[in-house]
């Protein structure tokens, strides 16, 4: 079976989900299938792609929208959706399609293609992006250029949805939106992100070579945010909080993160000047296990509403590293309600920087419970969202669209 697999990102470019499209193209050739990549790629990282490296073929695409404004992300989406569009249809050979829900055209576009091709269509989402509009009020919380916005974005989503053979959606809260709209259930598959716990695991700090690389001190109880600095995860009250524990300069904040609100965020933690934080680049993917091992607990933080339109895969790294989690995200979300059931740390309602101090206060105080959460959480992600289970899953579902077409 060859598969073309049309994705928002992929390595040496660093961001949330890449790990999970390494992950799923090793484990596809590992089942004996042909992977061919179409991704685009900012221009920062296009000196650091070792084509020796690559598991499989990769076209990548570049773009000459750069900047990080929102009307510069919207003309950049659409330059690189047609881009991949027009080189994923000069691939021969191939038996299915897997496209993605970013950039969000890539869902029509690949379905297009597949009818076009006469092969069956996977569509792999990960996001919802009309709710994300909602949630971070990019076009404004009401008003004209909301519901325009809005609508069209739902819309896309309906063609994405309706025009696939197959959908493969990362919640239930997701799949339960795609009947309320009308799809059939035997249409959609869940599957969790996952993480691959041979890869990402515990190292204890004087093992760790990150503190003395980036300055971080050892002795210290630490809270660590690790990911994208965008506008859904309103990083914002890291700062916060951090703020208002300026005094107690026993615990440590560390953002290691980037995206399009970096310079904002960075900005606000110079005017701030606070002793007790730090900020540093993402690492690249194979450090992760020393990323995640840096501090005693780990933040997952969205803006109120964000549950409904994506799901933080850093939640798995967390917990594979042995970190105590403190969930800022909406309460009745399955992302908290997996924190409570594994005891695996503390859940608060987003946008607090009060409810977040007040979590980190009770970890730091009572490190034993932090230390129980911590190794509970690793064996929660063992037995739930392991590598192998999660790839089998979406591989079997692909194997058996193309059956159904032979």
């Amino acid at each position: 079976m060859k598969i073309i697999m049309m994705r928002p990102t992929y390595k040496p470019e660093l961001s949330g989900g890449t790990h999970l499209a390494v992950d799923l193209v090793e484990d596809f050739i590992k089942e004996g299938h042909d992977v061919e990549l179409v991704t685009p790629i900012s221009k920062q990282y296009v000196d650091l792609v070792d084509v020796k490296a690559d598991e499989c073929k990769i076209h990548r695409i570049t773009s000459n929208f750069v900047k990080r404004d929102v009307l510069s992300r919207i003309f950049r989406y659409i330059d690189v959706s047609k881009k991949m569009y027009s080189t994923a249809k000069r691939i021969e050979g191939a038996d299915i399609i897997m496209t993605h829900s970013m950039p969000p055209l890539l869902g029509p576009l690949g379905a297009k293609l597949g009818r076009k091709m006469n092969i069956p269509v996977l569509y792999w989402e990960q996001d919802i992006v009309s709710e994300s509009l909602l949630s971070t009020g990019i076009f404004g919380k009401r008003g004209l250029k909301q519901k325009i916005s809005y609508s069209v974005a739902q819309r896309i989503e309906k063609i994405s949805e309706r025009k696939s053979n197959h959908i493969v959606t990362i919640s239930e809260q997701f799949k339960k939106m795609h009947i309320d709209r009308g799809i059939d259930s035997s249409k959609i598959d869940v599957v969790y992100n996952w993480i691959d716990t041979e890869q990402v695991f515990f190292v204890e700090r004087e093992d760790n070579p990150l503190f003395d690389e980036l300055g971080i001190p050892r002795d210290k109880f630490i809270v660590t945010y690790c990911g994208n600095l965008g506008v859904p995860q309103n990083v914002e009250i890291m700062v916060e909080a951090a703020e208002l524990l300026k005094d107690n300069l026993d615990v440590l904040f560390v953002i290691i993160g980037s995206g399009s609100r970096e310079n904002i965020i960075k900005n606000l933690v110079q005017e701030k000047n606070l002793p007790n934080l730090m900020m540093f680049p993402l690492q690249p993917l194979e450090r992760s296990h020393l990323v995640y091992s840096i501090g005693d607990v780990g933040l997952v933080i969205g803006r109120a509403g964000t549950s409904k339109n994506g799901f933080p895969s850093k939640t798995w790294s967390i917990m594979a590293a042995e970190q105590t989690m403190i969930s800022c995200f909406d309460i009745d979300s399955e992302l908290s309600s997996f924190v409570r059931e594994g005891y695996c740390g503390i859940t608060v309602k987003p946008d607090s920087p009060e409810e977040l101090k007040n979590a980190i206060i009770d970890l730091y105080t009572h490190r034993e419970k932090t230390n129980e959460m911590g190794i509970a959480a690793r064996k929660y992600v063992e037995k739930n969202f392991a590598r192998k289970a999660a790839t089998k899953k979406i591989i079997k579902i692909a194997e058996n669209l193309v059956n159904k077409r032979s």
